[in-house]
């Protein structure tokens, strides 16, 4: 497959996701049949859902394609957006980040010659000691993830819309209970839901590159 790494560049759109999407999925369709990508899988079949939310906060959130990425705006996204943003099934996740971001430019550097590579490299190397508390440090939550992680904690299954609904109308009915007022909680756990969906979807895509590597042995 040839692909255009840089065809992001300069893009202008209102409503990138559709756009982004398939840059993401053609992309890591590419990475998991590289090298880099298959020694990767060998440990983590489940891979894919870390670099593509690198692509998606890099872009969405900091309007920095890809290629354009330097090792700041990587940080931004991993030791800021990531905490913020993503909210983990389990804190054992956040393991699994920084060895996939780092198979993942690694196959950056060799395939498309990126100059920042090496410096995006060294600081995930740095930051791989404390990426698992960062991401499980309250203190650094946003709303949205709060919102899930609580949710999780009494014991309700965040990646379940009906679940999520459930729990919304259990906290605002204590928040009621306490003479509080309430916030629109359907607005502040939106991008979380859309979130969990993107990471099921990596995953089978994963999944099934892994399953046709095993079959071409």
């Amino acid at each position: 497959m040839t692909f255009d790494i840089y065809q992001l560049d300069g893009l202008e759109l209102d409503d990138f996701e559709q756009v982004l999407e398939e840059y993401q999925d053609n992309l890591l369709e590419l990475f998991f049949k590289s090298r880099e990508g298959q020694a990767h899988l060998e440990k983590h079949p489940e891979a894919g859902f870390w670099s593509g939310q690198l692509m998606y906060y890099g872009y969405g959130y900091l309007g920095v394609a890809l290629p354009q990425m330097t090792k700041g705006d990587v940080e931004e996204v991993v030791t800021e957006l990531f905490p913020r943003k993503i909210s983990l099934l389990s804190p054992e996740d956040a393991n699994d980040a920084i060895p996939e971001l780092m198979a993942f430019w690694q196959y950056l550097k060799r395939e498309y010659n990126l100059r920042q590579a090496n410096a995006v490299l060294r600081f995930l190397q740095e930051v791989s000691p404390d990426f698992g508390s960062m991401m499980n440090n309250p203190s650094k939550f946003g709303m949205a993830k709060s919102f899930m992680m609580m949710g999780q904690t009494a014991g309700f299954d965040m990646t379940d819309e009906e679940d999520i609904e459930a729990f919304m109308h259990y906290y605002n009915a204590n928040l009621a209970t306490q003479g509080n007022i309430s916030v629109p909680l359907e607005t502040s756990g939106a991008s979380t839901g859309r979130e969990t969906k993107r990471k099921r979807k990596r995953k089978r895509k994963a999944v099934k590159a892994a399953r046709k590597r095993s079959r071409r042995r």
